[in-house]
């Protein structure tokens, strides 16, 4: 009796000890491949901003690049003119300066998504929000867009000009593709700036569209959910980690037309329009 129940205690601590390997190796397998799904994620998310920052980049190089067209057919035609002087000398200058604009482009844009870098500045928000509605001025009047702005508020912020402008704009293109289904005539998109308590600008970006649903809402911010069949489903959330970066905060209303707020510290100085 007492070999019988020797044998079976060594069979069972070895069925136990074989259970025990098996499993080690199995939760091995597993650990593995979270480790290499965990890998795949961080590869597409890399690629993923680099397409989001590839379209950042490619917008805001447009306007310095067409400039830099611009006055280099200006400069071949001051050559070709005989021309030495003030004129070519003035053209040449602003050539540099656009380089330089487009050079600064690429390294604010490349070094936010890299190490999420600022540069902050002293920035007038009527100069802001002017340099960012120009861009879709031509493209309001190409597609019937009421294109309104209205400034309550002014003050200056402490701010990277560039990143700012890249959050607005976004906000902009995605206010025009929401009005595009729009029938003429109700196609509008306003831009207003008012004071927020604590010393606090709130500025709104409005759209006549179809506006947002609670769930819609609810998954905007999230990685990879786009309604555009082109989009990457990064650029709300690449603005909103801008607008934080500058201590402030992005957000969409639920509303029967499109709302999103950016709201921003002030510095010192703010002054309600009349």
């Amino acid at each position: 009796l007492l070999l019988c129940f020797s044998a079976i205690t060594v069979l069972e601590i070895q069925a136990v000890a074989a259970a025990r390997a098996l499993f080690g190796f199995f939760i091995g397998i597993v650990v593995d491949e979270k480790q290499r799904v965990s890998a795949e994620l961080r590869q597409t998310l890399r690629l993923a901003a680099a397409g989001e920052m590839a379209g950042a980049l490619a917008h805001e190089l447009n306007q310095p690049l067409t400039a830099l067209s611009t006055y280099g057919i200006v400069c071949e035609k001051l050559i070709g003119q005989g021309e030495t002087g003030e004129r070519l000398r003035e053209a040449i200058h602003r050539m540099v300066a656009e380089s330089s604009r487009a050079a600064d482009v690429v390294r604010r844009l490349r070094d936010f998504f890299r190490t999420g870098a600022t540069q902050l500045k002293l920035v007038d928000l009527d100069g802001l929000l002017d340099s960012a509605l120009d861009a879709f001025a031509n493209k309001a009047r190409q597609q019937g867009v009421e294109l309104v702005i209205d400034v309550r508020h002014r003050c200056t912020i402490l701010a990277d000009r560039l990143q700012l402008e890249v959050v607005l704009r976004n906000l902009l293109a995605n206010a025009f593709d929401a009005v595009a289904d729009c029938p003429p005539g109700r196609r509008r998109v306003r831009v207003a700036a008012q004071p927020e308590a604590g010393e606090r600008v709130c500025i709104r970006v409005e759209d006549s569209g179809h506006g947002l649903s609670g769930a819609a809402a609810a998954r905007l911010f999230e990685a990879f959910h786009s309604s555009k069949a082109s989009g990457l489903g990064l650029g709300l959330v690449i603005s909103r980690a801008i607008v934080e970066a500058h201590g402030g905060h992005l957000a969409a209303e639920v509303a029967d037309h499109g709302v999103f707020k950016i709201v921003l510290p002030c510095e010192g100085g703010a002054v309600d329009a009349s």
